[in-house]
């Protein structure tokens, strides 16, 4: 009797739990639905949405584009440096002294362009087929040699049609697959242009008008500001950055400085398409982090400190990091190189050889050790001896190339005290000389400037010798412009 009891119970309690997985079955397929419902018409309204939009912006280009004539390219500054670093050749005491600030630049964070809407994706989508490498890294695109496409000259009608074209055929699925890989890849806006670019001249032809205007596409479907223009029969982008951009020419519109993205191109007549896409933002030449390229190891080098000769590494980095960070436009902006920080595979090396020798240290001590790393470390030469022109280096290019100077020699031990010792770095401009200042948590005497009612206390990567405080005696009581990173 118990047991049929029991046994009714149990009948009675599975279809209780039957009936309730099968209404929670039907509610989940009906939200599932909902979802499908919603997001199709989502699909549907930023579909229609983005038509209007290139629809009246091809509408605009048919009008005639307007005559300029570009201006020179800004040269890059040339800044006199001593042939040799200066070293110290004294003990005396350092002295504590506040220095004069000039000025303090400030440091400004860059958010990225995005597209104005979410760009759609088919609920059928193909698998990616075309194949490209950029800087060595494999790079795959729903791209189709259906969707090539020719243009019979360069005037306006002809591009306004092409124009329309690229919006309805497939060519903002291909913007999308490029802003996945600028996620992927931790490209910065420079990046993103030449991986764009790359593409559209791999699909297209390298000096083709084809890849020209499909190049400016991706870029506008992208949110960046872009400028079309045609010279001699030939298009080119004009493009606005929040930096200056040394040895591009350059064209005034609405008193924005629009670059031709053509470092051969020479000062000529343009005839512009100077019209605004939704939601447009400026180009920045900051860097939001290390590029995940293909690693092409370098050969190795070996770094000492002649201070602390247990401090002695060996590194490597990437051979196309190197390539990309050459093509990439020299800025006054040396803030901008010190956040571009070291790449992982450079870390992975140095800092633990370093924190090995810093553990146990107070922060002063630390910085000492440092310091004297970066100024020993690495042979000097000025960057005319070295390249024949003014070029700040990237982190890791101070392991790559031969020799450094003061500018470069700043960049890296901002970066590692701010990553090893989390300490506050800012640099110092004097005429003709860049060092840095460190705000410690606790008093140390020496060489100072006073930040925002913070003390920085002076230290000079290329004052050979010099240690934590000490200034170089042709710049004490010079003012000082104060760079924020």
């Amino acid at each position: 009797m118990k047991r049929t009891i029991l046994t009714i119970v149990l009948i009675s309690l599975f279809c209780s739990i039957s009936a309730q997985n099968t209404d929670f079955d039907a509610y989940r397929k009906q939200k599932q639905q909902a979802w499908a419902t919603y997001k199709d018409t989502k699909q549907k309204a930023w579909t229609e949405y983005r038509d209007q939009l290139n629809k009246a912006y091809a509408d605009k280009m048919r009008q005639k584009w307007q005559a300029f004539r570009s201006l020179s390219a800004i040269p890059i500054p040339k800044r006199p440096e001593p042939p040799k670093p200066t070293v110290k050749t004294n003990q005396a005491p350092v002295a504590t002294k506040a220095g004069t600030v000039k000025e303090i630049i400030t440091s400004v964070v860059h958010d990225m362009p995005e597209p104005v809407q979410p760009i759609p994706r088919p609920t059928d989508e193909p698998e990616a087929a075309y194949t490209f490498s950029f800087h060595s890294t494999p790079c795959k695109v729903h791209l189709n040699k259906n969707m090539s496409f020719r243009l019979s000259n360069a005037n306006e009608a002809t591009v306004a049609e092409a124009w329309q074209t690229l919006s309805a055929s497939g060519y903002d699925m291909v913007a999308d697959d490029c802003l996945n890989y600028r996620d992927q890849l931790d490209l910065n806006d420079w990046g993103y242009i030449e991986l764009t670019k790359c593409l559209s001249q791999n699909f297209l032809g390298k000096s083709a008008n084809e890849s020209a205007l499909m190049h400016a596409y991706l870029l506008v479907q992208s949110g960046y500001k872009v400028r079309l223009a045609r010279s001699n029969d030939k298009l080119v982008l004009l493009m606005p950055f929040t930096n200056i951009v040394y040895e591009y020419v350059y064209i005034l519109l609405d008193n924005e400085k629009y670059y031709v993205l053509d470092k051969n191109k020479n000062n000529g007549n343009y005839y512009v398409f100077n019209a605004k896409f939704a939601g447009e933002k400026t180009a920045s030449l900051a860097m939001q982090g290390e590029p995940r390229f293909f690693d092409d190891p370098t050969p190795q080098k070996t770094f000492s400190s002649s201070r602390y000769p247990n401090i002695s590494v060996s590194v490597s980095t990437n051979k196309n990091l190197m390539d990309f960070y050459r093509s990439c436009p020299v800025t006054s902006n040396w803030n901008e190189y010190a956040k571009a920080s070291l790449s992982r595979k450079v870390k992975k090396v140095l800092y633990p050889a370093l924190r090995k020798q810093l553990a146990g240290k107070t922060e002063a001590e630390a910085a000492n050790i440092l310091l004297n790393f970066v100024q020993t470390a690495f042979d000097y030469k000025t960057d005319q001896e070295q390249f024949g022109y003014e070029r700040p280096l990237f982190g890791d290019e101070i392991f790559y190339y031969p020799y450094s100077d003061c500018e470069d020699r700043s960049i890296l031990f901002s970066i590692l005290v701010r990553e090893l010792l989390k300490l506050d770095v800012v640099m110092l401009h004097y005429p003709g000389h860049l060092a840095t200042a460190v705000h410690f948590p606790d008093e140390v005497s020496g060489y100072y400037f006073m930040v925002k009612n913070k003390k920085y206390v002076v230290c000079d990567p290329t004052y050979i010798g010099a240690p934590v405080g000490d200034c170089m005696p042709q710049f004490v009581g010079t003012s000082a412009t104060i760079i924020e990173i």
